[in-house]
């Protein structure tokens, strides 16, 4: 949502935090003649409008989520309606459903009411928001599932693949063959059926960016979160061995 016209000439338009995100900044109402009014957003940890100010720090609106996004309490200090939801959905007011660019979200149960437009290719849970709906985003309802390869993927598949290729019995294809996206895919089954487990956020080395981290099966998975809401595979290793016991959790 860049900009809303109204039928009474009121028009909002919306500035977000960067050009790339969808976490909103700042909302410029305009109405007829009338000056300008610059108001804020406040959002919480995903990028949800928590609270709307004026200049001065006034509450304006503020309203209070459950954990997927359903209303607790709305309140509007005045008379100023304020739609925005999770990062790229927009509340309908008449039906209770946040429109995400290519599906309607339900809140009230935390899923999509249509499932991902690609199918299985998407993965198997095909009306997922995201795993964690307090650190995760899908802006326009399509990467609640996806998995990146990254940089460095080619060497981390050769050198960690044997750790899949034993949990599932099975042997990957060469690299040259798939390049390594049945090994992705076999790891967003293996996050979406809950056997990998976000455990929270940490680094392979301090002083690093801080990291997804899942782990389950006595395996650690290692991912970075996306500006869109997907996540980019890091690496995949044993978990209690090596590496997995230098990661460090602020």
């Amino acid at each position: 949502m860049i900009q809303e016209t109204r039928l009474n000439q009121h028009s909002s338009l919306y500035i977000y935090t960067d050009q790339n995100s969808y976490e909103p900044l700042a909302r410029i109402d305009k109405r007829g003649n009338d000056p300008e009014r610059v108001m804020y957003f406040h959002t919480d940890l995903n990028g949800c409008p928590e609270e709307l100010t004026d200049e001065s720090g006034k509450i304006l609106w503020e309203c209070s989520f459950q954990l997927w996004g359903k209303r607790i309490h709305e309140i509007e200090h005045e008379p100023i309606e304020q739609n925005l939801r999770y990062q790229g959905q927009y509340l309908d007011r008449e039906t209770g459903l946040h429109y995400n660019t290519f599906r309607y979200y339900d809140p009230d149960i935390g899923r999509f009411t249509q499932p991902d437009p690609i199918g299985l290719l998407g993965g198997f849970n095909l009306y997922q928001y995201a795993p964690n709906g307090l650190t995760w985003i899908d802006p326009w309802g399509l990467s609640g599932c996806s998995i990146k390869s990254g940089k460095n993927f080619k060497d981390h598949f050769i050198r960690h693949k044997g750790i899949l290729e034993r949990y599932f019995g099975k042997k990957y294809p060469k690299w040259k063959v798939d390049e390594g996206a049945e090994f992705l895919k076999d790891i967003e089954t293996l996050r979406d059926s809950g056997k990998l487990i976000h455990v929270g956020q940490g680094t392979l080395k301090k002083g690093q960016p801080l990291m997804e981290i899942y782990r389950g099966e006595g395996m650690t998975y290692v991912a970075k979160k996306l500006p869109d809401g997907t996540e980019e595979f890091v690496t995949l290793i044993e978990s209690g061995k090596g590496m997995d016991l230098g990661i460090f959790f602020p």
